[in-house]
């Protein structure tokens, strides 16, 4: 196995929890999209517990590297009953407050990557 420069940082798992966020962005969009939709039922997008698996598997930070990049989304298609509306079992306010979560766990992953990136620089080529 090749190991690459970032594989000891924690570059992997930042890519991939930005890769997750943008998945379930996406799906909440098309909750959202589908507000008025007959008969639509909410989709969730998890991947907390898939990602904890993967650290706790690790040993080192190469195995976790491996093991990150093999996490993915699991989506769940909500069969509850429909709310009073009547038409589907969209939750506007529950799908907003969704999404502001998602997209500030969001910048701080990249927030997180710009400072990682940033020591590597320093690293190589000095403060």
């Amino acid at each position: 196995m090749k190991i690459g420069l970032f594989d000891r940082s924690r570059l992997p798992l930042l890519e991939k929890e930005m890769e997750l966020y943008v998945a379930r962005n996406k799906a909440i969009a098309n909750n959202i999209a589908n507000i008025a939709t007959p008969g639509y039922k909410t989709i969730n997008v998890t991947f907390r517990n898939e990602l904890a698996n993967a650290i706790a598997n690790s040993t080192n930070d190469v195995q976790l590297s491996e093991e990150v990049k093999q996490v993915e989304p699991t989506i769940q298609v909500d069969n509850s009953g429909s709310l009073d509306s009547g038409a589907n079992n969209v939750n506007i306010d529950q799908q907003m407050a969704d999404l502001a979560k998602n997209q500030l766990q969001f910048e701080l992953a990249a927030r997180l990557t710009t400072d990682t990136l940033t020591l590597i620089d320093k690293s190589i080529n000095g403060m």
